[in-house]
């Protein structure tokens, strides 16, 4: 086993499983709050909502096989403890423990959401904006301890995503639908 796990990939591997990781839940919070635009309805919002499902909980997966990988990899191993705990890992421990964080949160956002019905719209919905600061966990996390943001590519990943979500973000604001102002019965401006 030990001659397997020196042999197994896995410092490339943490690298690809972090970065496609990343781009589904790039992708998964786009779609999300493409969703909520009131201009998609019928069969695009269904679908839109499939491949938001897909990419969050596609991106949830890799993220944590990321996680689990670092604990196998021989370069720079990490224990059940460092991954685990977060701020606890003796390398990075701070944006180890953001990384740690974050995927604890898409856990949370998964789980509300299958239980959705339980808790209401207004606390789901609550709950449900944290996909904002935990995406922005992802974003730290990989930025600034992924060790390919030294490449211009990788870079303007991380930079179109951001413009990206901020772009869709004041879209949807804008999108809103206007209140109405209910008078009282009989009387006018």
């Amino acid at each position: 086993m030990a001659v397997f796990l020196d042999l197994f990939p896995a410092w490339g591997l943490m690298r690809l499983l972090g970065l496609v990781s990343y781009v589904l839940l790039f992708a998964g919070v786009s779609l999300g709050i493409l969703y909520s635009f009131p201009t998609i309805t019928g069969k695009s919002k269904l679908t839109v909502h499939k491949a938001h499902l897909f990419a969050t909980n596609g991106g949830t997966l890799l993220g944590l096989l990321h996680g689990v990988i670092t604990v196998i990899d021989t370069y720079t191993p990490f224990t059940w403890s460092d991954v685990l705990i977060p701020f606890s890992a003796s390398h990075s421990p701070v944006l180890t423990g953001i990384g740690t964080l974050t995927a604890y949160g898409l856990l949370v956002l998964i789980f509300t959401s299958d239980i959705r019905h339980k808790l209401g719209r207004k606390l789901w919905l609550a709950i449900h904006f944290l996909a904002y600061p935990i995406f922005a966990g992802a974003l730290i996390h990989g930025f600034f301890e992924g060790t390919d943001t030294k490449l211009a590519g990788i870079r303007l990943l991380y930079a179109a995503s951001v413009f990206v979500i901020l772009t869709l973000t004041i879209l949807r604001g804008m999108l809103r639908r206007p209140e109405t102002r209910h008078q009282p019965a009989g009387r006018t401006l």
